[in-house]
């Protein structure tokens, strides 16, 4: 049987790069948590491995590795339990995403953005790295846009971006059910 589109790409390590920012206060907050814990649970029973890089202001960035071997440390339940607060720098979580592509570990990783979408990318010189290490790694990026409904910068770069809204009703329309899992 011929397969028809891009072929299905190995599952490998994610890096999910999640905005901190006080406009992530509420339900963002509350959404990027619930997408994290799940993802880390998925990855450490698939024995894969995931990174997550929490990103504000300039230069603030912290990073958490999870593998099957450290599972959900002691850091990553307080990550769940802290308040996001301070300010927005996409070229800080840019810059941090690049580096963890650069890792053995992360080379080739699935990158997702958990963000409200304000964002903001300046200089054409990193667009044009993620590009270059995007094709070369065979990565994917997948951005969230959560409560927003800008993609902002991030549309340069994305392969994939999904609206995740506070209204019940038209929340429910991106959550795929088990009949159709590729909505």
């Amino acid at each position: 049987e011929r397969s028809v589109g891009r072929p299905k790409k190995k599952m490998g390590p994610v890096v999910a790069l999640v905005d901190t920012s006080g406009s992530m206060n509420g339900f963002p907050e509350t959404i990027a948590k619930s997408i994290i814990f799940a993802l880390a649970t998925r990855m450490v029973r698939e024995k894969r491995d995931v990174k997550v890089i929490l990103f504000s202001g300039p230069g603030d960035t912290s990073e958490i590795e999870l593998s099957p071997e450290r599972k959900m440390t002691d850091e990553f339940l307080l990550f769940l339990q802290r308040s996001f607060g301070g300010g927005t720098d996409f070229m800080t979580a840019l810059y941090s995403g690049l580096e963890s592509l650069h890792q053995p570990a992360f080379r080739g990783a699935d990158l997702l953005f958990l963000t409200d979408g304000v964002s903001e990318i300046s200089g054409r010189g990193v667009i044009t790295e993620w590009k270059r290490v995007k094709k070369e790694q065979d990565a994917r990026i997948f951005s969230f846009i959560i409560g927003g409904d800008d993609v902002g910068g991030l549309s340069s770069i994305s392969d994939y971006v999904y609206f995740i809204e506070e209204d019940p009703e038209r929340m429910l329309r991106i959550i795929p059910s088990s009949d159709n899992p590729a909505l």
